[in-house]
Formats: C-alpha cells, structure tokens, sequence
C-alpha cells in the first residue's frame, strides 16, 4: 500500500522552521495555528513519533524529523517550481521590478538566470543600491521584491539565511600600536554599516572612521587602497582581490542575515520563484542554510568608543 507524502504538511514543517515558530508560520501561510499543529501531528503520525522534542525559544528536531526536513525542503521546492513554471505569470508579458543590495552583485546572474526560467514571460527590471533604501522602495511599492542583508520584517517576507563575514583590510600591525580601528564604512542609512559599528562596540574597541561613501564600490576601493578596515562577505578576497585580515586581531562579526522583502500585492508565485532563484543565486557565498531566526536581530547603538590618546 502507497503513503503519500503531503506537500502541504510538508509546506508547514518548513515554514515553522523558517520562521522560528507555530505562531509566525500560521502567519506566513494564512493558517490558524490549531491547523498548524493538526498538520505537525499528522506528520508525528507518519513518524510514529515526535517531530519537535523541545518548542521552547528554540525549536529542536527528533532525529527522525531532521531527516524529513530535508526531504521536506526538496519536495516543497520542487512543487514550487513546477508551480511557478507553468502558472505563476499570466500567459502576457509582466514586469518584475527587482532590487538586489549591492553587496549580493555577484549572484545577480545566477539571480536573472533563476528567475528566468522559472517566470519565463516576465520581464526584470533590477536595480541595485542599498538594503535599507531598496527596503523603503518595496514599502512603497517602487519594487515588487528586493534581495536584502536584513532579517525579514513582513509575514511574506522570507528569510533566506546568513552570510559570513570576516574583516578585510589594513592588519592592525599596519598601524601605529594604541590606536584606534580605522574603519570604512558605507554612508547612513546603510545595514553593513550598523552590523560592522555592532561588532566594534561590542567588543569595547576604539575606532575612528577614515572613510565614508554613498556605496559599496567605493568601499571595497578604500579598502583596496589600504585606508582601514571593514567587514564584508567571507570570501571578498576571492571576489574582489581584497585582503583578509587576520581573524585573531579583530572583534567577532556575526554573519548578516538575508531576506527577501516582498511589496503588498505581488503574487504567491512571484515570491515563490524569487525565493528559489535567491537561494541558489546565493550559493557564490560562505552561505549558511535556511535554518531559524532564532531571536530578533538587534544591533548596538552607533556611539564610537573613545578614541586612544
């Protein structure tokens, strides 16, 4: 006798999972979350067995669920695209504005190429700057989506994951022994900037800043040039020839989180295929899988420490 798997239970795992919690994946998939709970003890029925051992703050997997999930995943996406494929856009030409932060210019071909071939009669329109302004233009609706290092705000934003980071630039041998990080930094408002002034302050380091600009190619400039230090993707050596300073002498830096914010009025389909281009599109990065947001991304206030004398 054949047992079918159901996509849509499946869809609820995932999202819980996604989301952190019953109540937010109820949220994300118009769900009530005693339908959400029926469809988690549906999947315990399959199991014979639980599939969360702890709900607490942080959701915890039995291992026989971990191994689901990962099936779950797979089986969700590949609905999606088929989905996306044949009924997401209206058999006419639509316009899909796009707005990718510029720290995610390297997976923009992979990005085009995904969206693409799953919204085949739909034609991109990207533009490119920073996550907090591309942010305010989904909220106006100048864009239907944007590709941003944020932590999702709506209930049909989606968190796609984290990116490492690592500092680049000067070594702190470079500088005179005392004194304060040389950092350079993107203009306000700008997400980098809060998470890089995040790690300094809470590592208690003096700092000065030696160079602000409106963009990111500038900064990856001032850091080719030598004139401090910032931190950036992981592997910015590899994409853009930049020095990697050594780990050791620098504060931690938490890997950003990244979203996919979603305007008011763009379809299920359209946020369904972004999703799966943004995901892949992603993999040119130290990239952490999905997972959970475990708890709100708050960041330090901006106060520099004071400066050495």
């Amino acid at each position: 006798m054949f047992r079918n798997l159901d996509v849509g239970q499946l869809r609820t795992l995932v999202t819980i999972l996604e989301t952190g919690g019953f109540r937010r994946a109820a949220e994300r998939l118009s769900l009530t979350q005693p339908a959400v709970s029926q469809h988690i003890r549906r999947l315990e029925s399959l199991l014979d067995g639980p599939v969360f051992t702890s709900t607490g703050r942080r959701l915890r997997l039995s291992p026989q669920a971990e191994e689901l999930a990962g099936y779950a995943r797979r089986m969700v996406a590949l609905n999606d695209e088929a989905v996306a494929r044949v009924s997401a856009v209206p058999r006419r030409e639509v316009v899909l504005s796009v707005g990718v932060s510029q720290q995610f210019e390297p997976a923009m071909p992979e990005l085009l190429s995904g969206l693409t071939r799953l919204l085949p009669e739909a034609r991109i329109a990207l533009r490119t700057g920073l996550s907090a302004p591309l942010t305010a233009r989904v909220a106006d609706g100048e864009l239907d989506l944007a590709l941003i290092s944020a932590p999702p705000r709506g209930s049909r934003d989606r968190f796609l994951g984290r990116i490492q980071l690592a500092w680049f630039g000067r070594h702190l041998a470079d500088a005179d022994g005392g004194a304060p990080l040389p950092l350079v930094l993107c203009a306000e408002p700008c997400n980098l900037r809060v998470h890089v002034l995040n790690s300094v302050t809470l590592g208690r380091l003096p700092w000065r800043s030696v160079y602000e600009g409106p963009d990111l190619p500038g900064v990856r400039a001032a850091i080719r040039a030598g004139l401090g230090n910032t931190c950036l993707p992981a592997n910015a050596d590899e994409l853009w020839g930049l020095r990697k300073a050594p780990a050791e002498c620098f504060p931690p830096v938490d890997p950003v989180p990244v979203s996919l914010v979603v305007a008011p009025g763009t379809k299920e389909g359209v946020i369904e295929a972004a999703h799966l281009a943004a995901r892949d599109a992603l993999s040119c990065f130290p990239y952490l899988d999905e997972g959970t947001l475990d708890a709100p991304y708050d960041l330090a206030p901006e106060q520099p420490q004071p400066l050495a004398s």
